[in-house]
């Protein structure tokens, strides 16, 4: 109810206003009613899914078709039955997808949504495949979501080619602990390190996307 109970109490005409039985049958219908306008009215926060917890989150699961139990073995040792942490994380991860556009810009723009604290760089590279580069702490069970498909939208016929960044990389107008320029960020791809040189490709130079700057 929007009004307390006195209020709707005080609406009862002055004939009936000293009759006991008609006021106290009156105000157990109004407290249910109450108890259930309170219900109604908790709804929204109990299943907002920041603040939901165990069946909670397992009933945002169902209206989103996503089970909390994952169709691969984690292979940090894990339960395949994920936590409330890693649940929600992959509930907001099916909204993202079930929202997403198809465009690069609106997916990072959610991203930043999703992880805050973690950076992503996408490249296309116009033969039905795309690099994903996630840039910051990540522990092994997400990259298993990650590469398992729970949390980028991947287009039909499209495949997607991760790196996760475990050094500085290489990017123009940044200077943090996961992307740098010239002198300490690496380039993408550049797994085993050679040092970045022009016009030369072996064991220790190599050109862009294999070479990094030696610091």
């Amino acid at each position: 109810m929007s009004k307390p109970l006195s209020y709707y109490l005080g609406l009862v005409t002055s004939e009936y206003q000293n009759s006991p039985k008609f006021l106290a049958w009156l105000t157990g219908y109004l407290n249910h009613a109450a108890d259930t306008t309170d219900l109604l009215d908790s709804m929204d926060a109990d299943f907002d899914i920041d603040n939901a917890v165990g069946v909670q989150l397992d009933t945002i699961g169902v209206i989103l078709g996503l089970s909390r139990t994952v169709n691969f073995d984690p292979t940090d040792g894990s339960s395949a039955k994920l936590n409330d942490t890693y649940y929600r994380i992959i509930l907001k991860a099916r909204v993202l997808i079930n929202q997403w556009d198809g465009q690069t810009a609106s997916l990072i723009s959610e991203w930043k949504v999703l992880f805050p604290d973690i950076d992503i760089i996408i490249f296309d590279n116009q033969d039905m495949t795309f690099n994903v580069t996630i840039v910051g702490t990540v522990s092994q069970l997400l990259k298993d979501l990650f590469l398992n498909g729970y949390i980028i939208p991947k287009p039909q016929g499209v495949n997607i080619n991760y790196t996760f960044g475990s050094y500085v990389f290489f990017g123009y107008g940044f200077d943090n602990d996961y992307i740098s320029g010239y002198g300490r960020g690496i380039w993408i791809g550049a797994t085993e390190h050679p040092e970045f040189a022009y016009d030369e490709e072996n064991v220790t130079h190599a050109g862009y996307d294999v070479g990094y700057w030696k610091e």
